[in-house]
């Protein structure tokens, strides 16, 4: 059995979802049911409080993050306690990290898969596919949401609003939770912003909850006959999920598939991740969308491409922020895609970002990137070839002496500079080219037998020698680098393709299997999956050693479902091998966000 869901919708803040779960709970009790409050933020509303006094209110679970306090719903208390109904506020809330589940609304599902039911608030602004709307609309950036999904399995929703001068009434006296009131009602709390949060509430509530049968088979008839999906082309920039909330509003109302692309350059180099794309993935899911990612150096092309080749509909590109000079030089996207759209319906999303306010990358200084370490044979073979390589050829070409002159004899010491480089990198190219600049001076430059040059042309032949030995010699040794840095990143991703395939619906206990997977594929010291448990973290499953007591101590982490961590310690944990595993992470929590979500979907 499953538990019952019923949600209070506000159209703005101060309107009484809080006060209207209270009242329903009073209305339980007296019907005979066992009702607790899991968690209610009364913020010194006087009713709120009285109501709250009535009520049973479970203790909560405190939490340590970065040294401060923080109070969250205690999930295993409620389940131990086992009532009939709990009353949980702020259904959009982000958990503390470390906590039993990233948000709450998992928190909620939890409780309702234990058959237990609940009352729940969230205002207009938290439904993810209105969140950007009502963000251009109000100024108000709000970045925690619940999927509209899980809105819409609910078994009842309220809508909970009140008449715009009412509730500004409400603001001026204080009521209503807010940092200044006098700013919030010339900014926020507008009659004209209210009225239109109510209709967008109420357009949201009609096509997500209030469908009939009859309109529901009609659509999804209609729906049968055209399905090419809606892409969205994400470039990782911050307006992207501006864009993805567009997109899934179109597919929303024409019942197409979402799609979200990404084309990465492949300039082989390996490169950081843009920082708002995992966002972007997670929003994505979220809304029942995919994510695909292609590789391509003409991105209009690649995304062209794809859309043809999936069906599309409709095409959704968002407004550049290059400047008139780089699209002068290199060419607009936008345009070369609307030029070879064809069939395709082209929608260009302005960027989310309001005028004013300058739009900031997180980002962190992580130093200069260490260079990839070559295998130690690799390195003994330069070593050794740098010492013979020149000596050898000194000697096989003293006899030639004459006739070649010290350029002949310096052009075959810098093909074994090449070569040494291409083995063992640049440092053992460097010594060859020393010693062959030495060699080459000693005995094929006048006077012979001494270090000394009396013609000019030697000292331009020798110092040429030197610049282009230097040259080459740095370039095939990143060539060199890259190329096992290639061959090893390739055949990691085979190895996490198979990892993650595997893995996709595993029951719990596979997880030691996976581990030691995980170790072999990147020849790590150990891997393994923390759980926490209250303030300390225990070892849900482990390959090799040592293991980590904490997040913390080790070299990689990323959390994965249900609040548990990753944790890696290895010295092969470069940058590029952290990426593999970071995506390879986060692709597990959006699997099983996914498959989260279809579960709520198909009740």
């Amino acid at each position: 059995m499953r538990g019952r869901l019923h949600v209070y919708l506000g159209s703005a803040p101060g309107v009484g979802k809080t006060y209207a779960a209270l009242t329903e709970g009073e209305r339980l009790i007296d019907a005979g049911a066992d009702v607790v409050v899991g968690l209610v933020e009364v913020d010194d509303r006087p009713d709120t409080t009285r109501l709250l006094s009535h009520l049973e209110v479970m203790p909560r679970r405190t939490m340590t993050y970065h040294g401060a306090s923080f109070r969250e719903l205690d999930v295993e208390g409620v389940l131990i306690r086992h009532p009939d109904v709990v009353i949980v506020d702020e259904l959009a809330h982000t958990n503390i990290p470390g906590s039993r589940n990233e948000k709450r609304w998992q928190d909620v599902e939890e409780l309702l898969d234990d058959d237990i039911d609940v009352i729940t608030c969230l205002n207009v602004q938290h439904v993810d596919s209105l969140n950007d709307a009502v963000e251009k609309l109000t100024g108000l950036v709000q970045r925690e949401t619940v999927p509209d999904d899980v809105i819409a399995a609910a078994d009842r929703v309220d809508l909970i609003d009140v008449d715009p001068e009412a509730l500004r009434a409400r603001v001026g006296r204080g009521e209503v939770h807010t940092a200044d009131a006098a700013v919030a009602l010339d900014r926020y709390f507008v009659p004209e912003n209210l009225v239109a949060l109510r209709n967008m509430a109420r357009h949201w509530l009609a096509d997500h909850v209030l469908l009939t049968p009859d309109r529901e088979t009609e659509e999804c008839t209609a729906a049968a006959a055209d399905s090419g999906p809606v892409v969205a082309a994400l470039t990782g920039a911050p307006e992207g999920e501006h864009l993805v909330r567009r997109a899934a509003r179109i597919a929303a109302d024409e019942r197409r598939e979402l799609v979200g692309l990404h084309v990465r350059a492949a300039s082989g180099l390996v490169e950081a991740e843009p920082a708002w794309l995992d966002r972007q993935r997670r929003l994505l899911v979220e809304l029942d969308g995919r994510y695909i990612e292609i590789a391509g150096e003409d991105v209009a092309g690649a995304v062209l491409e794809f859309a043809r080749a999936e069906g599309a509909a409709h095409l959704v590109l968002g407004a550049t922020r290059r400047s008139r000079r780089y699209e002068l030089l290199h060419g607009s996207v936008i345009n070369r895609a609307i030029r070879a759209a064809g069939p395709v319906e082209v929608h260009i999303v302005p960027s989310g970002a309001r005028a004013g306010r300058p739009i900031q990358a997180r980002s962190e200084w992580k130093g200069f990137r260490p260079r990839l370490a070559l295998p130690g044979k690799r390195l003994l073979a330069a070593w050794v070839l740098a010492v013979l390589a020149p000596v050898a050829l000194t000697i096989g070409l003293v006899p030639f002496r004459s006739s070649l002159g010290v350029g002949g004899d310096l052009l075959c010491v810098l093909l074994a500079v090449v070569a040494v480089a291409v083995v063992g990198g640049v440092v053992p190219a460097f010594f060859c080219m020393v010693l062959g600049f030495l060699l080459g001076d000693y005995y094929f430059t006048v006077p012979l037998h001494s270090f000394r040059v009396d013609h000019l042309i030697d000292i331009v032949a020798l110092v040429v020698f030197a610049v282009v030995a230097l040259v080459v010699g740095a370039l095939v040794d990143v060539l060199a680098r890259q190329g096992v840095r290639v061959a090893g990143a390739q055949a990691e991703a085979e190895g996490l393709a198979r990892l993650l395939a595997e893995s996709v619906g595993s029951p719990p206990d596979a997880r030691s299997e996976l581990t030691g997977a995980l170790r072999r594929a990147f020849t790590l010291d150990s891997v393994a999956v923390l759980r926490r448990a209250g303030e300390t973290w225990e070892v849900d499953a482990s390959a090799g050693s040592p293991v980590p007591d904490r997040p913390e101590a080790a070299p990689f982490s990323a959390a994965l479902p249900d609040g548990d961590v990753l944790v890696l310690t290895g010295e092969r944990l470069g940058d590029p091998e952290a990426m593999l595993l970071r995506a390879f992470a986060t692709q597990l929590r959006l699997q099983q966000e996914r498959v989260q979500l279809a579960r709520i979907r198909d009740r």
